[in-house]
């Protein structure tokens, strides 16, 4: 597609009894239609539901970004799109999860601990869980799970990197020892979005998991359904007898969807909305958190393997005006470095301030003093991506550099058979992270799954390793301040916003807890949502 347009696309006034006229069974909203909208009311931004205990019942229908060709229900390819982890997350448990404070919760295993050292986990698992075909979860289906997902490619290999899989065990048959390579105190957390499956699971077409939904359809690109599961484990959840995934790429769709009552919840809410279009029978659902945007740079091609380009474009942006603009302020200045507000986050850094004069300087050294021509790739696959890409353009100007941007369609920006990990100049954003070492494990070091900007490299490798190993908090905070200064001062990412998680729902949604990780309140937001009619 050629560049994008300078803003989200706004919404036009149509009478909202001729579109549901024309809206029969989400007609309209599949195929982009009209925005609706009214005049004269305030937005409604403060949060709202049915009052009083959970009501069973209903379809809960969900309007999220799609991911087309690439939807699926197979855990190993959830990285890849949001629309992907709520539905592993309906489907699939995880060992434990995370609490929106931040606690870890008792999921399919009910306690763990380590030897002294931290190198040795063990893991009592859930007794009488039952698999949706009805057959016992052991011990066996979490050794297989683990050795699943340390296959090359596996969207989740960086949650078991440390795991020593040869002495991997099982201790009887609710019980599993789990040694690691080296220790890592905090590794419970990296098992709190690796979801389980089956032993000898290979073929995802129909599911079978242990989750509080049953896998119902798939049509890729259009929706997906689940039914609830009636002998889950968290006896009387879920709330809702079905949940309904609408796949929806534009952001109009999904917004006329929700205003039409086709959909019960909108995902990713885009700022311009937020700000504008929602009104009294609707809700944001916001939170503050980790999530993060970004423009990256392949440092082993050029120009960016010039340490000096790179430090160059990071004075170039203005932070400020991009989370002003392309976030409307729904989020937070960042600091080229992902993860504010996770433990062993290095917050103490000077914060990084637009330069023009130093960038020209440093570009001017790298041998650019004429200028500099760039291609960078963006997608509306998160909100103010867009938006922040045609901003940095202008910004880049100051300093005689000429960005080019093209739009990729997001079903496939993230797709790492297309042009996902061979971009040398993108836009990515990046939530779900509990720790710094998970993150880092994903995206820095040797093998992560999401070497963006092709850094790996045995230096920042050990790195890593000692900061994941620490004994305590007082050595585990300066091994992290040593990885997050390399990264600081030379890697690959611009890290310029923290952005909020920002979803709407109809005053009828109730249940539904924002959490700091993921939109949805996941991994189980969904779980604990319920309709009030």
């Amino acid at each position: 597609m050629s560049g994008p347009p300078m803003a989200t696309p706004s919404v036009r006034m149509v009478a909202r009894r001729s579109l549901l006229r024309r809206s029969a069974a989400l007609g309209l909203v599949l195929a982009g239609g009209a925005g609706l909208a009214a005049c004269g009311r305030q937005p409604v931004t403060t949060a709202g539901g049915p009052a009083g205990p959970p009501r069973r019942g209903g379809n809960l229908r969900v309007g999220m970004v799609g991911a087309g060709k690439n939807e699926s229900f197979n855990p190993a390819q959830a990285t890849s799109a949001l629309i992907n982890v709520a539905m592993c997350c309906a489907v699939f448990d995880c060992l434990l999860s995370i609490t929106p404070s931040g606690r870890l919760r008792p999921m399919l295993a009910t306690s763990w601990s380590a030897d002294a050292a931290s190198e040795t986990w063990t893991f009592q698992l859930r007794q009488g869980v039952r698999w949706h075909d009805g057959t016992e979860f052991t011990a066996d289906d979490v050794l297989y799970s683990l050795r699943w997902m340390a296959k090359p490619g596996n969207g989740m290999n960086a949650n078991v990197a440390a795991v020593d899989l040869d002495h991997l065990k099982k201790t009887g048959p609710y019980t599993v020892t789990i040694p690691l390579k080296q220790a890592s105190p905090l590794f419970p957390y990296s098992l709190s979005m690796a979801w389980i499956i089956k032993n000898k699971t290979t073929d995802f077409t129909r599911p079978v998991g242990t989750g509080p939904f049953v896998f119902g359809s798939l049509a890729r690109g259009e929706r997906s359904t689940c039914r609830r599961n009636p002998a889950y484990w968290d006896t009387g959840k879920p709330y809702v007898d079905q949940l309904t995934f609408y796949s929806l790429q534009d952001d109009t769709a999904r917004l006329n969807a929700l205003l039409a009552g086709e959909i019960d919840i909108m995902a990713q809410v885009p700022a311009t909305q937020a700000r504008t279009q929602l009104y009294g029978d609707l809700r944001l659902i916001r939170s503050t958190g980790t999530s993060a945007q970004c423009f990256y740079m392949a440092v082993d091609r050029h120009p960016f393997n010039d340490v000096r380009v790179r430090q160059a474009m990071r004075l170039i942006v203005d932070r400020r005006q991009l989370v002003d603009v392309a976030l409307l302020g729904y989020g937070s200045v960042a600091n080229d470095l992902f993860g504010k507000g996770l433990p062993y986050f290095d917050g103490a850094l000077p914060q990084r301030t637009r330069d023009i004069r130093r960038a020209k300087e440093l570009l001017a050294a790298a041998g650019h003093a004429t200028g500099l021509t760039l291609n960078l790739r963006t997608s509306t696959v998160a909100p103010g991506m867009v938006e922040a890409a045609t901003l940095f353009q202008q910004q880049a100007k100051k300093a005689n550099v000429t960005i080019n941007v093209t739009q990729v369609d997001p079903t496939s920006y993230f797709d790492p058979t297309r042009d996902y990990l061979k971009m040398p100049f993108a836009q990515s954003f990046w939530q779900g992270f509990y720790t710094l070492g998970d993150f880092y494990s994903s995206s820095v070091v040797t093998g992560a799954v999401g070497d963006e900007t092709h850094w790996a490299n045995k230096h920042t490798d050990a790195l890593v390793a000692a900061a994941i190993a620490a004994p305590d908090a007082r050595a585990a905070q300066a091994a992290w301040a040593r990885v997050q200064a390399e990264q600081y001062d030379s890697g690959g990412y611009i890290w310029w916003g923290n952005i909020d998680n920002i979803d709407a729902a109809s005053n009828k949604v109730g249940g539904l807890v924002p959490g700091p990780y993921q939109n949805l309140g996941l991994p189980t937001g969904l779980t604990e949502a319920f309709l009030a009619s």
